[in-house]
């Protein structure tokens, strides 16, 4: 049904009069009244009763300006919805992160909920190599993490500088000649490769540079399992410096030294994307990083 001829239907009934329902439509009364005929063969009945009092309602019409008026509510409604979709003020955004980013994130996140109260938000604590691949695939709208492999189609913003640390129980000290050989005695504690492959990549390069061999005497699926057993008094750990900051209390840890042992962290997401939601809180992350 054409909602412009409903809205000259209900002016006209509200109205009860052609000459002030067309001036008001800015109108012709010839124009309006052709639309109100229109409208009438759609609905297969008169509308209005025509007399010298004006134009009053048939039961039909009484029907209709109901049904009317709820129909023009909702299409309004929808209107504004629209409007604000394409302003990126509501919508959708799944966003990853890893533990490098779990105070920075959350941090960046409340700011643009402060601006944007109508958009819904999901956090998904995923690896960086899987925040790509969920990327590329759809099924990750934004992630916080390293900076990607694949360029073509992923775009990175980088927030903060990661770098490697040393962390250990707090019952040992540190190295004092800064050289990690002694603990290979207690061993190391580390991250399933296939569950960190960037972070193991890392750590391979920054141990080759310091001709360092770590003897790994156990593997965890995560860093805060990793984390919990170093604090145990099990092992060491090379861990990402913002992680175990965030974890901080159990271990004590120190940042290690050389250009292997940093990395940018940041924001990515897919380089083509027609989500305005999205790069709203893009350029909400590049005015506050």
């Amino acid at each position: 049904m054409d909602l412009k001829l409903l809205r000259a239907f209900l002016q006209l009934a509200d109205t009860g009069h052609y000459g002030k329902a067309a001036s008001k439509r800015c109108v012709t009364q010839s124009t309006l009244s052709k639309q109100i005929q229109a409208l009438e063969a759609e609905v297969g009945g008169l509308l209005f009763e025509r007399g010298r009092h004006g134009a009053i309602l048939t039961p039909l019409g009484v029907l209709l300006r109901k049904e009317a008026r709820e129909l023009l509510r909702l299409s309004d409604e929808i209107d504004v919805k629209m409007h604000r979709a394409n302003a990126g003020l509501v919508g959708q955004l799944d966003i990853g992160f890893g533990i490098s980013t779990l105070n920075v994130a959350p941090q960046l996140i409340a700011g643009f909920r402060a601006t944007t109260p109508d958009c819904h938000i999901t956090l998904n604590d995923l690896p960086s190599r899987e925040q790509h691949q969920r990327l590329l695939a759809d099924g990750l709208g934004l992630g916080f993490c390293r900076a990607p492999e694949e360029t073509d189609e992923l775009s990175f913003m980088p927030v903060i500088e990661e770098r490697l640390a040393l962390v250990l129980p707090k019952t040992i000290d540190f190295p004092p000649d800064g050289t990690l050989t002694t603990l290979n005695q207690l061993g190391f504690i580390a991250l399933s490769p296939a569950r960190g492959p960037g972070l193991d990549m890392q750590i391979n390069r920054w141990c080759a540079g310091a001709g360092f061999v770590p003897r790994v005497v156990q593997q965890a699926e995560d860093i805060l399992t990793v984390h919990a057993i170093v604090a145990a008094g099990l092992g060491a750990a090379l861990l990402p410096w913002h992680g175990v900051e965030a974890l901080a209390g159990r271990t004590h840890h120190q940042p290690l030294a050389g250009p292997d042992s940093r990395w940018p962290v940041g924001l990515c997401w897919r380089r083509k994307h027609a989500n305005p939601l999205l790069s709203r809180f893009v350029a909400h992350v590049s005015r506050c990083r």
